[in-house]
């Protein structure tokens, strides 16, 4: 039987992944489809720099602290991470379209 701890924290950790794809959301007028392949799109082309500043994360946290961190951790890392750079990526193409 779960904790209610337990179950808070995947909870929290669905609603940060929830957060992750909906700032990395892109949406297409009138078309799921469109959407859904653009949502893909800014995960598969993100999800390589996302990888590699957890990595560095997570490892300067593990010297740091001396031990593992636990997965739901490093999942939250990730996310964390995801959402700042698709902001950011969010933001570059709102202001190509502007110019």
């Amino acid at each position: 039987m779960f904790h209610m701890s337990a179950i808070k924290k995947n909870i929290s950790l669905g609603l940060v992944i929830c957060v992750y794809l909906l700032f990395n959301l892109r949406y297409a007028s009138g078309s799921l489809v469109a959407t859904i392949k653009s949502t893909l799109m800014q995960l598969l082309m993100t999800a390589p720099f996302v990888v590699g500043l957890t990595i560095l994360v997570v490892s300067f946290m593990q010297r740091s602290t001396g031990e593992r961190l636990p997965w739901d951790r490093i999942a939250r890392i990730y996310c964390t991470l995801g959402i700042i750079i698709g902001f950011f990526y969010a933001l570059s193409e709102y202001w190509q379209r502007a110019v």
